[in-house]
């Protein structure tokens, strides 16, 4: 997982999990998961899944068969921090994808008008 947020705070392993996971906030993930998704270890995986449970960043939500689910802390301090980071990301990505839907639509209309272009109202 190598979006925005690791793009602003780089591609380490903790930080492509905390993306996945914030990515994912409201579903609960298995460990492989992580693990498929980051490209890592299952062992190097549930490494860090020990360590953001034992911060308090993710939680045990529930088992199926044999696997356990977490799910995000939304409750943390820090967690909603990098809540609150990750979302500002993504409006960052959304403002800089309306502007260049303006500025191609602007030159778009620049283009038509030049090239002597009609318009359905002029037809």
């Amino acid at each position: 997982m190598k979006g925005i947020f690791c793009e602003i705070y780089g591609r380490s392993i903790r930080t492509q999990i905390l993306e996945y996971i914030l990515t994912f906030q409201s579903s609960d993930f298995a460990v492989s998961d992580i693990a498929e998704e980051v490209k890592i270890s299952r062992p190097k995986a549930y490494e860090y899944a020990n360590k953001f449970e034992k911060q308090g960043y993710i939680v045990k939500s529930r088992v199926i068969g044999r696997t356990q689910l977490y799910k995000l802390n939304k409750e943390h301090k820090h967690v909603k921090l990098l809540m609150r980071t990750f979302n500002d990301c993504l409006q960052l990505v959304v403002d800089e994808h309306s502007t260049k839907n303006k500025q191609s639509a602007g030159a778009h209309t620049q283009s038509a008008s030049r090239t002597g272009t009609v318009s359905a109202k002029n037809t």
